[in-house]
């Protein structure tokens, strides 16, 4: 009598390892170790030492070897059609049944973040690992500018979001998260590159690069300029292609702004 429990079969204790029966399907299927043992990725001498193995557990003669390949016997002819096959068929659906039930029973969050923000936390796998390690919960990440965060989140696309200075205007709940400094790059010709530090009102006169209206970036950068008493020389807004911002700043065309984590 065999009973199949989790990767073992268990036969009046001997002790038979699923992957034993694969390569015994195998050499049986192609009647030759060289080729099997090719199919399995495994080496010739590997395959022959686990059918020897076997040979011994089951106290009988499966292949007779052969310098042009393996001949099974009674005893193989006897195990392959429909046994050895039918037990690595229900154990594969065991196993597959298993792993749907366990994925069905996760969490899954979606996350929304702005441009930029996801990185400040970290970045990608940081949050996906963070997720399964300690809240056991599938992590689901989708980038969009503050006011489709926003709106992804109202409408149930997304159970949350990270935006900058959020629009508190409306049914969704804010948590304060961190405040993280602002940055500006410039092109090494520009006077500003030989700052250590600047202050919005050095930015007076000078091509601006911002985000377009989308991002909530946008409409702070201009909060702050306006209370340094100038309005923005804007030559190029952005929604989500920074490498034509670099390129910009490159061609000393503008300087452009951006959360930095500190």
């Amino acid at each position: 009598m065999l009973l199949l429990i989790t990767n073992k079969l268990i036969s009046l204790g001997d002790i038979m390892d699923i992957e034993s029966l694969r390569y015994f399907v195998k050499l049986y299927e192609k009647r030759n170790f060289t080729r099997a043992a090719k199919e399995l990725f495994i080496t010739q001498q590997a395959l022959s030492r686990m059918i020897i193995k076997l040979e011994d557990e089951i106290g009988g003669l499966l292949f007779i070897r052969k310098s042009r390949g393996a001949t099974p016997t009674k005893l193989a002819k006897y195990m392959y059609p429909p046994k050895a096959q039918n037990i690595i068929k229900d154990f594969d659906d065991f196993v597959y049944d298993i792993h749907n039930k366990v994925e069905a029973q996760k969490n899954l969050l979606k996350v929304g973040f702005a441009p930029g923000t996801l990185r400040i936390l970290g970045g990608v796998r940081e949050l996906i690992e963070f997720g399964r390690a300690y809240l056991d919960i599938e992590v689901d990440i989708g980038e969009f500018s503050d006011v489709d965060c926003e709106a992804n989140v109202l409408n149930g696309n997304i159970d949350l979001a990270l935006t900058v200075k959020p629009n508190e205007e409306n049914e969704l709940r804010y948590i304060h998260y961190m405040k993280e400094k602002l940055i500006v790059i410039v092109n090494k010709d520009n006077p500003l590159a030989k700052k250590s530090s600047i202050k919005f009102e050095d930015l007076k006169g000078q091509k601006l690069i911002l985000l377009d209206d989308t991002f909530r970036m946008q409409q702070v950068m201009i909060e702050h300029f306006n209370k340094a008493g100038f309005t923005a020389d804007v030559y190029y807004k952005s929604s989500h292609d920074l490498k034509v911002v670099y390129d910009l700043v490159e061609l000393n065309r503008g300087g452009y702004s951006y959360l930095w984590k500190s």
